[in-house]
């Protein structure tokens, strides 16, 4: 094989040399051509119908994606202009007033009393519900609890929580939040 190629470049540098009607660059450019063909086959790039599908199926998630995205933003500008509206009805409403010593936060924000008496607890409550607190129970100042209070919860469902704890006896009248022994 090796003299073969060499015979067919003795060949080329003879015709090279020899005064032939071709210019010696064509002459390369056409021995180049021959080697290219034999030796480095073209490939022709074709789509097959799994390289279609496979991008198909990419189009098909980005565009997944991208209306998720969309409607996530979507979702979450909503909930934040509905946060707001209800920020703004609450700080408009007569329940806001009668509480205006509390912190904004307290309201909105959940509270846990973690080893708290619980004539504090009843206390504290009771202020945020505008009730006046009586206690009848020596009990109170001694005993200490952990509750964790929704303020979002209604009076009676959290008077109704502290009474599952032992020695705890919680009544609503009127206007008062009572402790009983």
């Amino acid at each position: 094989m090796e003299s073969n190629d060499n015979n067919r470049l003795e060949d080329l540098l003879r015709k090279m040399y020899a005064e032939n009607d071709m210019d010696t660059s064509e002459m390369i450019d056409e021995e180049w051509q021959k080697f290219e063909a034999k030796h480095f086959p073209q490939k022709q790039r074709s789509w097959g119908w799994m390289q279609i599908a496979a991008m198909f199926i990419g189009v098909l998630m980005l565009s997944g994606i991208a209306y998720a995205a969309v409607q996530i933003a979507s979702h979450h500008q909503q909930s934040e202009a509905l946060l707001a509206a209800d920020t703004t009805a609450v700080a408009n409403s007569s329940l806001f007033t009668h509480h205006s010593s509390l912190p904004q936060d307290s309201i909105a924000q959940p509270r846990i009393f973690e080893n708290v008496p619980l004539d504090e607890m009843v206390r504290e409550i009771a202020h945020y519900y505008n009730k006046v607190v009586e206690i009848q129970s020596e009990q109170a100042h001694e005993l200490r609890l952990y509750y964790e209070w929704e303020p979002k919860d209604a009076l009676e469902s959290v008077v109704n929580d502290l009474n599952h704890f032992d020695h705890v006896s919680l009544a609503i009248e009127e206007d008062k939040l009572i402790v009983r022994p």
